[in-house]
């Protein structure tokens, strides 16, 4: 499991609301058993301007918004086999993390 794969969202009650999340934790720090991500929500809930917290991204033919502010930590073994990366996304994703938690 890579950083910035996306899973299917393994809690089935917001699956609907949140169909996806991305893993933001580094391998690195993956011996917890547990990794920390962030729901994608359909585009279409936001406004038109998404700031530096909440980045826009493409994904499986769809808009969404990688809900930052909404991180959590997921059992490994929930997640199943990933349906695609936002690799090409890291310095968004990165720069949401970082305002976050740094103001910068």
């Amino acid at each position: 499991m890579a950083q910035f794969d996306v899973h299917p969202n393994p809690i089935p009650g917001a699956r609907r609301a949140y169909p996806w999340v991305v893993v933001l934790q580094s391998e690195l720090a993956g011996s917890s058993g547990r990794r920390i991500v962030a729901p994608m929500a359909p585009r279409a809930a936001f406004s038109k301007s998404s700031g530096r917290l909440v980045p826009f991204v493409r994904f499986d033919g769809g808009d969404y918004a990688v809900l930052v502010p909404a991180l959590t930590s997921i059992a490994s073994s929930e997640l199943v086999e990933p349906a695609g990366s936002l690799a090409d996304l890291r310095s968004a994703l990165l720069a949401a993390v970082d305002y976050l938690f740094f103001g910068v």
